[in-house]
């Protein structure tokens, strides 16, 4: 749900004074039921604070945390900074002054919020954090992401023996200020760069938007009389990229990935041999929720759970996607300790 229109000019005054995130221990697996089916967390608020919510990606994250909740019947105040950094520090404090019991952070502006997550800390209220890590210096209870440099050296070992050590490649960046982003690149390049048959004829940032992803494409297509494969960092991207190559009747002659395997429609393109392959990327909402009931439960819970990020190809997709019905197949929590 959307956040209340609460605001109060005392909100310095209580978050100096503190606010208690009231804990409560329950008596399942992962998420630990009573014998009534009670998982001691019912009325309790999460409060979820991301960078922005304009990409498939953090709008999926965003769908789990809320759903997630109201399924273990817990309450959500949501807050999107719009891409601002000072708004998120103003939406974090919010929280405090609301006095939810668990924050959730997702953002592109860690060392920004600093100051704002360390008010977090002492006011007592468990955070859970999604992919991108804090700096130091703001304390956290869990922080859940993906081995991305890991997965991205596999993607560059992809390219290189699919390509057997000679192409042009081109390379469509994400947000340069995502850590994700960069991790995306830098172990991609890792690799890449230790092949001398490799090039990389054109580096564009398209900044996780297929519409600059097109133009981007559109140029290294004109620039480039070769091109033998497209490396980018994200689904959306890289179905821009084909669109442009298919406009310029040279799709056949090279492949494309991407990053994420959320959106059917990017799915679908890997089923019809559009899309080469791409890496999953959990959007983390749904086990985010279930970390924060854990830690409302005192239960026992690991600092930083990696999740893996298998490589969807035409070979497994059918494990992601639905054909018969065009939809994502519904998968469970990745999240079991």
């Amino acid at each position: 749900m959307a956040k209340n229109d609460l605001w109060t000019p005392s909100r310095r005054h209580v978050l100096k004074l503190g606010a208690a995130g009231g804990l409560a221990a329950a008596g399942l697996p992962f998420i630990q039921r009573t014998a009534w089916g009670e998982t001691g967390v019912e009325g309790k608020t999460i409060g979820f604070t991301m960078s922005f919510s304009n990409t498939e990606w953090i709008k999926q994250m965003q769908r789990g945390v809320v759903d997630t909740a109201k399924k273990y019947g817990m309450n959500t105040v949501v807050y999107d900074a719009n891409d601002q950094p000072t708004k998120q520090i103003r939406d974090i404090e919010d929280l405090i002054v609301r006095n939810v019991d668990v924050i959730i952070i997702s953002t592109y502006y860690a060392e920004a919020i600093r100051p704002a997550v360390q008010e977090i800390n002492r006011a007592g209220i468990p955070i859970v954090v999604l992919s991108s890590p804090l700096p130091a210096g703001a304390d956290f209870n869990v922080l859940l992401s993906t081995d991305m440099v890991g997965t991205a050296r596999k993607a560059g070992e992809y390219y290189v023996k699919k390509l057997n050590g000679q192409g042009n490649v081109v390379q469509i960046d994400g947000k340069p200020g995502s850590l994700v982003n960069q991790q995306r690149g830098s172990g991609w390049r890792e690799v890449i760069d230790k092949t001398p048959g490799i090039k990389v004829v054109s580096h564009v940032v398209a900044n996780y938007d297929r519409t600059q992803a097109i133009r981007g494409m559109e140029d290294a297509l004109q620039a480039n009389g070769k091109i033998d494969a497209v490396y980018c960092h994200n689904d959306d991207m890289a179905l821009g990229a084909v669109r442009a190559a298919t406009e310029f009747g040279r799709n056949k002659e090279m492949f494309f990935t991407g990053y994420d395997g959320l959106t059917p429609e990017a799915l679908e393109a890997i089923h019809n041999g559009t899309l080469d392959a791409v890496w999953e990327y959990l959007p983390f909402g749904v086990e985010g929720v279930e970390a924060a009931i854990r830690i409302l439960q005192k239960k026992p819970i690991p600092k930083t759970i990696a999740f893996d990020s298998p490589m969807i190809t035409k070979d497994n997709v059918l494990e992601w996607y639905d054909p018969a019905e065009r939809k994502r197949r519904v998968l469970p929590s990745r999240l079991s300790l």
